[in-house]
């Protein structure tokens, strides 16, 4: 077969380019729109920039909620186990008998200064068991520590006293949500003889004797959910404040009303409707806003508002304090001198009248904004 030669091919002159369209105002023309099309595409990235991060802002950097940022999972299932047992101390035969009321103090690993001070006062069991027929009792609940020496003495000390709940997460301030279902958990599966449960804290005075008066008038022993209403309170924005929300957490512009986490109370059957609820509610990492509003509202509960509950430190004067149900910033020594007060003869006290009791409840712009405006309990801008 013949071999076929390739011959070299003969480009066109140079400058025969110049010929038709191709002219060299034609080139001019077609760079001069390239490079405004640059221009515009990247006047459109310089815009896009600052908007997405705008809208992204409050789900980066410094504008998420630290331990709960925007990819992480608020499903409470998650951390409580529903199906499984969590408790890491569970106190012996707390719930074997009938109760009226339970207490449950949420505390912090290391604050065993202020459980002492409230075993010795106003949660003295001693002294409970005396003075109420009905079965009143006390106990702690606790997360978990990182330092294992603390968690040991923990172990030591519910060994003396049998009375602290402690449950398997991280004891933090974002996660006092899941201290609190982890609450409704416990009491749910273990006291189902049960009548009354106070959610309280350990820098709270608790008048024993002026709860169960109030518990005892109400008609019926269900549907109870009471303590210091908070009304049209709005999530704060602001990523410094120690209350601050995220949109990603709660977008709605004012929260349900709700009861301050410093104290409240409810009957055995809101703990379950409550913690039904928490299981298909997305978790907040505001406790009270979330367990007595959020999820109360899901759960078709009303929260409301008795005047004994305060989340106000109040003046401890002798005759106030014995009608206060709670009282708040109450520190170790206090303790026991509101005990000492409570125990003296009373003198020149006089009960106040219905009409004086008015709801202690004021609308808010930010989450404790209540604590440097409200300065009485009787105020014209109440809760509906």
């Amino acid at each position: 077969m013949d071999r076929v030669r390739l011959l070299p091919m003969q480009l066109p002159p140079a400058s025969s380019l110049n010929n038709g369209n191709a002219s060299p105002k034609g080139r001019v023309s077609f760079v001069k729109r390239l490079a405004l099309g640059f221009i515009i595409l990247a006047g459109l990235g310089l815009l896009y920039v600052p908007a997405y991060h705008s809208a992204q802002g409050q789900f980066t950097g410094l504008a998420q909620l630290r331990g709960w940022s925007y990819n992480t999972s608020r499903d409470v299932c998650t951390y409580i186990h529903p199906e499984n047992t969590t408790t890491i101390l569970n106190p012996r035969n707390i719930c074997s008998e009938s109760l009226y009321l339970l207490i449950v103090v949420c505390s912090a690993v290391d604050n065993t200064n202020a459980r002492v001070a409230i075993r010795n006062t106003w949660g003295n069991q001693t002294n409970l068991d005396m003075q109420f027929d009905s079965p009143v009792r006390i106990a702690f609940l606790l997360g978990q520590s990182d330092n294992d020496t603390l968690n040991g003495y923990v172990i030591d000390e519910n060994h003396l006293y049998n009375d602290i709940i402690q449950e398997n997460f991280h004891d933090t301030y974002n996660n006092l949500t899941l201290k609190s279902a982890m609450l409704l958990k416990w009491v749910t599966t273990n006291c189902d003889k049960l009548t009354y449960l106070m959610k309280t804290d350990d820098d709270m005075f608790v008048n024993v004797p002026a709860l169960m008066k109030a518990l005892k008038s109400r008609p019926k022993k269900t549907e109870t959910l009471i303590g210091s209403l908070i009304c049209n309170a709005r999530p704060i924005t602001d990523p410094k404040n120690k209350w601050y929300t995220p949109r990603y957490m709660y977008a709605e512009r004012t929260y349900p009303n709700y009861l301050s986490g410093t104290g409240y109370v409810m009957s055995f059957d809101v703990a379950e409707r409550l913690y039904k609820a928490a299981l298909s509610t997305p978790l907040l990492h505001l406790e009270d806003v979330y367990i007595t509003g959020v999820c109360a509202k899901r759960a078709g509960l009303k929260p409301l508002n008795h005047y004994g509950f305060s989340y106000i430190q109040r003046k401890l004067e002798n005759c106030a304090i014995r009608e206060a149900i709670t009282m708040h910033r109450v520190n170790s020594s206090s303790m026991y001198m509101i005990w000492g007060k409570l125990n003296e003869p009373i003198i020149g006290c006089v009960n106040r009248s219905n009409s004086e009791k008015k709801t202690a409840t004021v609308s808010r712009l930010g989450r404790h904004i209540g604590y440097f405006l409200l300065k009485n309990r009787i105020l014209s801008n109440r809760c509906i």
